[in-house]
């Protein structure tokens, strides 16, 4: 064959192939390389995040009971019957028990009595369950200062036995620190010429916390 046919005989096979693969391009499918189809991919299931809304402790606020409130003063009066106590006069000396003592400046002294009155006489009876406490005496004469005087013994109401007194003349103040508790008491007292008096009863404020009745 010659070259001339040999070219005339390679166009008609191109040229048969050409209008084939335009006929039924799928013909020709199997000879390609197979083309990578891509495989859909689930959209992920969003999980929905908690929430994150930042709550404020709420505390409720308690208010501490109150402390107890010191009571009110007791006042004691005279007695009725002032003869029926074991002693009813006053010692003819009052000048053994002495001047006053230190009033205490160093706690804080709490009152819960008093007597308070112009004349004299001898007090109803009572009971201090304190250890220590102490009597704070005030006289005010402004009419006859001079003529003033002021005498008073505290007495063990049981037989009679006088624990301590004091005596102010004129006017002025006085204060007694005593050490007797748990016993009956009463007092006698005697006023001359003097406007008023008053006798409050006191203790320190870690005694009265501890001992004080119900």
């Amino acid at each position: 064959m010659e070259k001339g046919d040999f070219l005339i005989f390679a166009a008609g096979i191109v040229t048969v192939m050409m209008i084939a693969i335009i006929a039924n391009p799928q013909s020709v499918s199997r000879f390609a390389a197979p083309v990578p189809v891509a495989t859909p991919v689930p959209a992920p299931v969003l999980t929905p995040l908690p929430d994150l809304t930042v709550i404020t402790p709420t505390y409720k606020e308690t208010t501490p009971p109150p402390e107890p409130a010191d009571a009110s003063l007791y006042r004691i009066f005279y007695s009725d019957n002032p003869l029926s106590y074991p002693r009813f006069l006053l010692p003819e000396n009052m000048e053994t028990f002495g001047g006053s003592d230190i009033l205490r400046l160093d706690q804080e002294m709490v009152p819960f009595a008093f007597v308070e009155d112009t004349r004299g006489g001898l007090t109803q009876k009572f009971n201090i369950p304190y250890p220590l406490w102490a009597l704070n005496i005030s006289v005010t004469a402004k009419t006859n200062p001079q003529y003033g005087k002021f005498r008073m013994v505290l007495c063990d109401a049981s037989d009679g036995t006088i624990i301590n007194g004091v005596e102010i003349l004129n006017r002025g103040t006085a204060y007694r620190n005593i050490q007797t508790s748990n016993t009956d008491f009463y007092m006698i007292i005697s006023t001359t010429s003097i406007d008023r008096y008053r006798i409050t009863f006191e203790t320190p404020r870690s005694y009265y916390e501890t001992y004080r009745p119900p």
